[in-house]
């Protein structure tokens, strides 16, 4: 699909601007400001202006002054990142779009530590093992960059750098208290022992979530969760630093569940269905437990010369049991031989037996069913009869009671990772790394996939910057990966920046990238196994409910190109960046990962282009303005790809420092689409330092939330009381 016209005129209206700049002083244009740089593009350091692709950086002071708790709320001020929940308070985020429920094309790094979880193809957004108060910056890639970080990173890389222990030092508790349930502390001591220096934190936060559904019921949905994380660096001699990060999180997301998948109690004259309706829904509350060891050293070989070594190890459990009633007749041969002969038949079989004729009270309507199975779901009138036996066997036991059992998803994932990269200043006009990365994938549970599945990637990767002479510079990167389970990839990217100043450059970029299918999506071996049956019958050892994985799943293919620009006014604290887009993905794996119904395949496909912009004007010592917008028009031939994306979306922030150390903010977002609902919100901050003496002060704040638009949150289910959330916290260094 070509890229609209539209939007081309829109891209060259922006990308013609900067040539001014030309006509420009240089004390204008340069100032004598400090150069900012990130690293998470190329693994090289970079000035913004030098990045082959568009990059957000949100540093400290915007994350204080919005007042998130949580990094899916930062992740509103980055342009095209769309924020939605799925049921039940499971926040998602994705870069422009596409599938609501799950984050299958975007790596996130904690510190250059994956938490992207392979197994089932997801982040824990809201579980990240790190306080926000322990967050530096977070550098976002926005855009393709398989070339640096391998196949996760199809639509972007999102790394959360944590603050260096040296900075850390002292003791800090921070409380915060709200409505919604809002209940959140922080303690955190810094200590310095010899060359080395440690920070200690620990967190605690919890929230009752969306106060009811659409039907005015009560949402079990809150989150418990605490965390501790120990970070510290040694300096091992003038040119080695060792940095070791250990951490641990726990938590409970609550959840109801009714996992009645034949029957659903509506007359409670029959025993059956009083029984069941007094069971009810069940807690299928979800246990989170995480662990991981983080270990990075460097030896500075020269003032040209590094090189690095990392390597971690994680463990992530996610534990959910409850106890579920249904028909017997869920287990009888009959109902086995019907899901056999497509998994979508016994989910079918709820809507017939609740269905009740006009007259006899007799439950099951023949031609009801017979259209439902035959006209809509493709049965073969053979097997009609088979069908008949099953609502025969369930009207039987409507004066019986239902049958009862346990079940579980529990899920163990553990991975170790190992790399080794080399950054050389080869001449004053060529720069290159290059490294290798080793990662081990392992994941068990005797639900999802009758026992383990593992997984090996290996990776060659290298990236070099050429200048040549004072006006260009040119990008070549790229990737070799070898993934025991999808086969090998080759993931290339292409850049060129012309300078119109040392701060002012104009970029084109083309990247090819992948991803690999995800254990659940490829290998995908989902089963319930009742156990403590009551009720007829006593005995059975399956559960019809169950989803294969094909095995011969494709990765996705992705190509993209940007036209950009990129400035920095410093003499006037302005910096813009402006991105006009074109991205095709192809043999996209779109199906839901779900039990019921459950046939991926590499059949989709998505086109994506637009225009993003982001500025940031530090107008005074006083005042800061930000502005971000993006333009996303998209086709995807799978319309459960299109539900996340909003067509258009931005924010707004202003920062400002009054007399008497009072600081405040005001921050909008809004989006025009995400599942087909408006988002729109008015965030404000107000906080006031009070300096003790020494190093000790106290911080009070007030925040508070708005929601301008009488949507519910990306699912009809997601309402909330009032349009309004507040909490206060108080914050004690000393």
């Amino acid at each position: 699909m070509p890229v609209s016209r539209q939007t081309l005129s829109i891209a060259l209206l922006g990308l013609t601007l900067p040539l001014q700049a030309q006509q420009l002083d240089d004390e204008l244009l340069l100032g004598d400001m400090k150069l900012p740089t990130v690293l998470s593009a190329t693994r090289l350091k970079q000035s913004p202006a030098e990045v082959p692709g568009s990059m957000t950086v949100l540093d400290r002071q915007l994350i204080r002054a919005s007042g998130a708790r949580d990094v899916p709320e930062l992740m509103r001020l980055v342009p095209g990142m769309m924020v939605g929940y799925n049921s039940g308070n499971v926040v998602n985020v994705n870069y422009h779009g596409t599938n609501i429920t799950e984050a299958r094309r975007m790596q996130v790094l904690v510190d250059g530590r994956s938490v992207y979880r392979p197994g089932l193809a997801t982040v824990d957004w809201t579980d990240i093992p790190l306080a926000i108060e322990d967050i530096e910056r977070i550098e976002v890639f926005r855009g393709p960059n398989t070339a640096a970080y391998g196949a996760n990173a199809l639509m972007g890389v999102i790394n959360i750098v944590s603050t260096r222990p040296e900075f850390g030092q002292g003791s800090r508790i921070k409380i915060t208290r709200g409505n919604r349930g809002v209940s959140d502390i922080y303690a955190r001591q810094g200590f310095s022992f010899g060359n080395s220096h440690a920070r200690l934190s620990l967190s605690g936060k919890q929230d009752d979530g969306f106060d009811h559904d659409d039907d005015g019921g009560d949402y079990r949905d809150g989150r418990r969760l605490s965390a501790l994380n120990l970070l510290g660096t040694t300096d091992l001699n003038a040119t080695q630093t060792l940095t070791w990060q250990l951490g641990a999180k726990e938590g409970v997301k609550q959840r109801s569940n009714d996992y009645s998948v034949m029957a659903e109690p509506i007359d409670d004259s029959y025993e059956f269905d009083r029984l069941m309706a007094q069971q009810g829904a069940s807690d299928s509350d979800t246990t989170a437990n995480d662990y991981f060891i983080q270990l990075h050293w460097k030896n500075d070989l020269s003032p040209d010369h590094r090189l690095e070594v990392k390597t971690y190890a994680q463990h992530m459990e996610r534990l959910s049991q409850w106890r579920a009633c249904d028909s017997p007749v869920v287990f009888s041969p009959e109902m086995r031989e019907l899901y056999l002969l497509g998994n979508v038949y016994p989910r079918r079989m709820n809507y017939i037996l609740r269905r009740r004729q006009n007259s006899g009270g007799n439950w099951g309507d023949k031609p009801f069913y017979d259209f439902r199975l035959v006209e809509r779901d493709g049965l073969d009138p053979i097997y009609l009869p088979l069908v008949d036996s099953i609502v025969a066997q369930h009207n039987a036991i409507r004066n019986g009671p239902p049958t009862c059992f346990d079940l579980n998803e529990n899920l163990r994932e553990t991975r170790y990772e190992a790399e080794v990269q080399n950054t050389l200043q080869v001449t004053d006009a060529l720069r290159t790394v290059f490294g290798l990365n080793l990662r081990y994938d392992q994941t068990k549970s005797e639900t999802f996939f009758n026992g383990k599945v593992e997984n090996s990637v290996g990776q060659l990767f290298g990236n070099l910057e050429y200048r040549l002479g004072e006006r260009w510079l040119l990008h070549a990167g790229a990737m070799a990966e070898q993934d025991r389970l999808s086969g090998f990839s080759f993931s290339p990217r292409l850049a060129a920046h012309y300078f119109l100043a040392p701060t002012h450059s104009l970029r084109a970029v083309y990247s090819e990238a992948v991803r690999s299918p995800d254990m659940y999506e490829n290998n995908a071996n989902w089963t319930y196994r009742p156990s403590g049956l009551t009720g007829a019958p006593t005995t059975g050892d399956t559960y019809y409910a169950l989803a294969v994985g094909p095995g011969d799943l494709q990765q996705e293919e992705m190509r993209s190109w940007e036209l950009g620009y990129n400035g920095s006014f410093h003499k006037l604290g302005l910096n813009i960046d402006i991105k006009a887009f074109y991205d095709e993905i192809d043999n996209m794996i779109s199906q839901p990962l779900q039990v019921v119904n459950f046939e991926p395949d590499n059949s989709s496909f998505a086109h994506f282009s637009g225009i993003e912009t982001q500025a940031d004007w530090r107008v005074n010592s006083r005042d800061r303005l930000r502005l971000t917008y993006a333009y996303v028009d998209f086709y995807a031939s799978n319309s459960l790809d299109q539900r996340l994306t909003a067509r258009n979306s931005g924010s707004a922030a202003w920062l400002h420092t009054w007399a008497g150390g009072i600081e405040t903010s005001l921050i909008y977002y809004g989006s025009d689409l995400l599942n087909e609902r408006r988002f729109e919100r008015l965030d404000g901050r107000i906080a006031k330092r009070f300096d003790m003496g020494g190093d000790h002060s106290l911080e009070l704040a007030a925040n508070w939330q708005y929601r301008l638009d009488d949507e519910s949150l990306t699912w009809s289910e997601n309402l909330y009381d009032s349009p309004s959330q507040f909490y206060l916290t108080a914050d004690l260094r000393f």
